[in-house]
């Protein structure tokens, strides 16, 4: 139950701080999207914005920012891989979260249906091909229709929770 104390936010005036906090309180996964750019450079990028839209066909979602700068890599690229890190895998997606380089060395990669760069160390993969892509406020939401998949039982998962990294686990 939310505390009646806190001030309610009413658009359109939200305060952007207040709005990420709120949001924050709903624990997600933490994902390594990778796609090939025009020079067949692969880029990786941190998201946590994965929805599954349907079961069959097997179609899911994510989100990137308009103002990103490889904006053009991910809605240009045919194929992409969505790549669900496992516990552990912080300073990975530390590293791909940042600003600047976010080249994906080729050793850590492998193909599988489409010819997407897949991440080797994932606790799942998917291997999607762009079905469509569209603007939604200050965000381009991109559907992919997954082509192959696999996914490792086994490993605990990395998640997000109150601006925290924790890990996603079933327990013994």
């Amino acid at each position: 139950m939310s505390d009646p104390s806190e001030p309610v936010h009413a658009a359109p005036h939200v305060d952007p701080d207040a709005y990420r906090r709120a949001l924050g309180v709903f624990g997600t996964g933490v994902a390594l999207i990778v796609a090939r750019d025009g020079a067949g450079r692969a880029h990786g990028m941190i998201i946590n914005s994965l929805a599954s839209v349907s079961l069959a066909p097997p179609i899911v979602l994510w989100c990137i920012a308009n103002t990103s700068a490889v904006f053009d890599v991910y809605t240009q690229c045919p194929v992409f891989s969505i790549n669900i890190l496992g516990h552990g895998e912080e300073e990975l997606c530390r590293r791909f979260a940042r600003k600047g380089d976010r080249i994906v060395p080729e050793e850590l990669l492998e193909t599988f249906e489409t010819g997407a760069p897949v991440l080797r160390i994932a606790a799942a993969n998917l291997d999607c091909r762009m079905r469509r892509h569209e603007r939604v406020g200050d965000h381009e939401v991109i559907y992919g229709d997954v082509a192959a998949f696999r996914a490792d039982p086994k490993i605990d998962t990395l998640g997000f929770f109150r601006g925290r990294f924790v890990t996603l686990s079933v327990g013994d």
